[in-house]
């Protein structure tokens, strides 16, 4: 029996030989670095997709939500007024004002539509993201004077002015009516 055990990182136990290895070998160090770039070349480009259609999806929800806001907000005053002064019946006009207690006045100024709340201060209904343009009221008002409807148009898009294409939503037109409940 030969006194030492060991020789050269092999332990003899009767007839059977154990290897200590550690480390990798040169050939499985290149297999593995080729299988992890090639599955890194294909999820970094799908990640960034996902993130680009992140940034898109936001930037169209903001103006579709604006869109929606300005719509309805306008809707609900002019349902609630009691008379219109401008514009005049088959007319258009840029400036809806109603006679509410005080008068209500929407208007379109810098692309933002303006709105003075009970007569106080005009405020903006769109957001700094936001820009409105084209806002037009016309009235349809019955020949006995018992019915007046406004109808109402306008165009919202985002006010992005950049070259990056997932931060520019397309723009959406409105174009709606509503009719004063007090006749």
């Amino acid at each position: 029996m030969v006194p030492h055990q060991l020789i050269f990182g092999m332990t003899l136990l009767g007839t059977k030989i154990k290897m200590k290895t550690k480390g990798f070998t040169l050939i499985e160090l290149i297999l593995y670095i080729a299988i992890i770039t090639i599955v890194m070349s294909a999820l970094i480009p799908f990640a960034w997709n996902i993130i680009e259609g992140s940034a898109k999806s936001s930037v169209e929800q903001e103006v579709s939500s604006q869109a929606r806001y300005v719509s309805e907000r306008i809707k609900y005053e002019i349902r609630n007024a009691t008379s219109i002064n401008t514009p005049a019946p088959g007319a258009s006009g840029s400036v809806l004002i109603l006679n509410t207690s005080p008068s209500t006045i929407i208007d379109l100024n810098s692309s933002k539509v303006r709105i003075s709340d009970d007569g106080g201060p005009l405020t903006n209904l769109n957001s700094n993201e936001t820009e409105v343009s084209g806002l037009n009221f016309t009235s349809y008002e019955s020949s006995d004077g018992k019915t007046k409807h406004i109808q109402f148009s306008f165009t919202v898009d985002d006010n992005y002015t950049g070259s990056r294409q997932e931060y520019d939503a397309p723009a959406i037109t409105i174009e709606s009516s509503a009719e004063l409940r007090s006749n």
